[in-house]
């Protein structure tokens, strides 16, 4: 009991068993969709053919629970991403302890990216990894890109802010000069960020079409007595 109020502990060992039962799992769900469970299950499997199938688990909030038999197959799903369903994001990410669902406001998300006519010099683990920093946290570079099978540019895995302005360019300072580099973007994502609600743009924003009804209202009343008098 603290100031009237009930405390319970949690210890790190009384969620030790949920954590590795978990470990292997993601969480993925489709903006401005909700896909019928039979629907997922025929996306997993034609989509994702290229890992053993995982558990898939229907949350009634409306995203799903994929339990990968091993954390090797989750990571090469998420490798092989981003997706879409039926042309809407299909956002997936690791689960977390503390995971609380809440699409209309989700602004962190796993994007891939590329840096086009990227001198080859510059493909290694860590190299990549300091240039996709400039966009988010930097997860994987894809198959292709990690082994060099193809060489007109470097493919990227990064986990970014999109309420925050996604860079076109940056500038590389190396030994032999000063490099500016351009980033594509495989998709990109509509982000208002006054209202901090991922699926609109600008002109698109609720908040803002709410907010110049608003003022029309209040404008309404003063144009009247104008043509009044």
């Amino acid at each position: 009991m603290r100031d009237g109020t009930f405390v319970v502990q949690i210890e790190a060992e009384d969620t030790k068993e949920q954590e590795i039962y978990w470990s292997t799992t993601l969480i993925g769900f489709v903006l401005g969709d909700n896909p019928y469970e039979k629907a997922m299950n025929n996306y997993v499997t034609n989509v994702w053919n290229f890992v053993e199938k995982p558990q898939i688990l229907y949350h009634e909030d409306g995203y799903y629970i994929f339990r990968f038999e091993n954390t090797e197959d989750r990571d090469l799903v998420l490798q092989a991403g981003p997706y879409t369903y039926h042309n809407k994001p299909f956002v997936l990410q690791q689960w977390e302890m503390d995971f609380n669902f809440d699409p209309g406001s989700v602004s962190v998300i796993p994007l891939r990216i590329t840096f086009p006519s990227l001198p080859l010099g510059f493909w290694s683990t860590e190299a990549l990894s300091k240039l996709a920093s400039v966009v988010g946290k930097p997860l994987y570079a894809n198959k292709i890109t990690a082994e060099m099978e193809k060489v007109s540019y470097a493919r990227v895995l990064v986990e970014t802010d999109i309420s925050q302005p996604l860079p076109d360019s940056f500038e590389m300072q190396t030994k032999r000069g000063v490099i500016v580099q351009q980033i594509e973007y495989e998709w990109k994502p509509k982000f208002y960020c006054d209202c901090i609600r991922f699926g609109y743009n600008s002109n698109e924003c609720w908040l803002k079409e709410k907010q110049e009804k608003a003022v029309e209202v209040k404008a309404q009343p003063k144009e009247a007595w104008n043509r009044k008098q």
